[in-house]
């Protein structure tokens, strides 16, 4: 099924070619949506769900919430939104497929260098059909993606005692707008380091199969493994030894989750 769903996203992509989009704001300033946002989601909406008997679809833009299925789809169609409207060519389309609560396939598309990253549970992870594996970096060798939750601005404190901390010990850190594509980075050894307060099903569900194919770790704090019905802080690396280290950090400032949704 992984070819027919490369397929799909491949053919979603080609909507990323509408300049004429409109954006309408979800609440916020830095929280906005592009009709092209919406067309992506329609067509994988409507291209997804027949692949899987009785299967779920939820997306980042939808309205309903459909959790009542032993397979959920759970899609981004643009992740990195404000990248795209601005045209910095940082935005992928993230699809995950979920059974029983468990990543079973992820696809990450990035169209503006056609990589396709993408990974079945238990078959290993590939980008644009080679296998891709987590670095072996130790820590002062490190990359760390990650964010200041941005949504959320009242956990900014938090958030920027955790990046200090582990600066202070990898190598350099890298913010690309687009959770998605800093797991698939991180799935293809581009990184080393994820971490972020606030994220949301449709922003790992692919990228967390990702990354375990290729090797990699990934959790959160509190819960004894990542849930898809919440947002949750989100910690991934590519080794054990670096994932115990992001953890403590982590945890250090915030041992349980601090908000409800």
């Amino acid at each position: 099924m992984i070819e027919k769903v490369i397929e799909i996203v491949r053919e979603a992509s080609e909507l990323f070619k509408n300049k004429q989009f409109t954006v309408l704001s979800k609440g916020s300033a830095s929280n906005q949506v592009t009709s092209v946002d919406l067309s992506v989601q329609h067509f994988l909406k409507e291209r997804l769900v027949p692949l899987v008997a009785d299967c779920g679809f939820i997306g980042e833009e939808s309205e309903e919430v459909d959790y009542n299925h032993e397979y959920l789809w759970i899609v981004d169609p643009i992740d990195g939104t404000s990248n795209f409207i601005r045209d910095i060519g940082l935005s992928v389309i993230s699809v995950g497929l979920v059974k029983g609560g468990v990543p079973v396939l992820g696809v990450v598309y990035h169209p503006y260098r056609d990589e396709m990253f993408y990974a079945e549970q238990g078959k290993g992870a590939y980008v644009n059909g080679r296998p891709m594996k987590v670095s072996d970096h130790d820590l002062s060798h490190s990359l760390f993606c990650t964010a200041m939750s941005l949504y959320n601005k009242d956990l900014a404190g938090p958030c920027f005692r955790i990046i200090e901390k582990v600066y202070e010990d990898c190598d350099d850190i890298r913010r690309l707008g687009s959770a998605a594509l800093e797991l698939a980075y991180l799935a293809a050894g581009r990184v080393d380091l994820y971490f972020e307060m606030r994220v949301f099903p449709w922003d790992f569900a692919a990228g967390e199969i990702l990354i375990r194919e290729a090797g990699g770790y990934v959790g959160t704090v509190e819960l004894s493994r990542t849930v898809f019905h919440r947002p949750i802080p989100l910690i991934c690396a590519n080794t054990k030894e670096n994932y115990d280290y992001l953890k403590r950090a982590v945890t250090d400032e915030v041992p349980k989750i601090p908000y409800d949704r």
